[in-house]
């Protein structure tokens, strides 16, 4: 008898049903450094046009496509780009970093952060800096953003929170680095 229930029992751990896991949910990367030796964006994904469009029109890609020498139109080369859940697990935003060439400087580069709204893709984020790190913390149901830059002597850690249409500073500190 107890050879049976040993049995039985190792039947139903052994069994479709027991051996079924449930789908999990990837954990957001939130924080991005260009100053990092690992990879910037651990789980990378491409950008659409309509999200290449959108960066197009922004005031800071427009300034770093008028570098010497010019970049013509924006094509996703030296750009990485990674989904952040800013207000659910239901929206798709992105993080894209100018990590690569032509974008990238000293240990600073640019960084966008693009809303999937339904009109369309929305730049509501652009920084150049060393690390943006998304918070926990958020204003008008988007989490809060920190963007870290460090010069030799000091680094200056900024807060930005979303202000309903676009990101805005919220604190900024610098301090002297020992």
């Amino acid at each position: 008898m107890r050879t049976l229930c040993l049995a039985a029992l190792a039947l139903s751990l052994l069994s479709p049903c027991a051996a079924q896991s449930r789908p999990r949910h990837r954990a957001d990367q939130t924080s991005f450094g260009l100053g990092d030796d690992d990879t910037i964006v651990k789980h990378p994904v491409s950008l659409s046009a309509a999200e290449i469009a959108a960066l197009s029109r922004d005031d800071l890609m427009r300034q770093e496509l008028d570098q010497n020498p010019q970049i013509p139109r924006v094509t996703g080369e030296g750009l990485e780009a990674s989904v952040i859940h800013l207000h659910g697990p239901r929206e798709r935003d992105l993080v894209v970093i100018g990590a690569g060439e032509p974008f990238i400087g000293a240990n600073v580069g640019p960084f966008w952060i693009i809303r999937d709204l339904p009109t369309g893709p929305k730049v509501v984020f652009r920084a150049i800096t060393l690390q943006l790190n998304i918070l926990k913390t958020s204003s008008h149901g988007l989490r809060d953003v920190e963007a870290v830059a460090a010069t030799a002597v000091t680094d200056t850690q900024t807060q930005f929170r979303f202000n309903g249409t676009q990101y805005v500073i919220r604190i900024s500190r610098t301090r002297p680095i020992k």
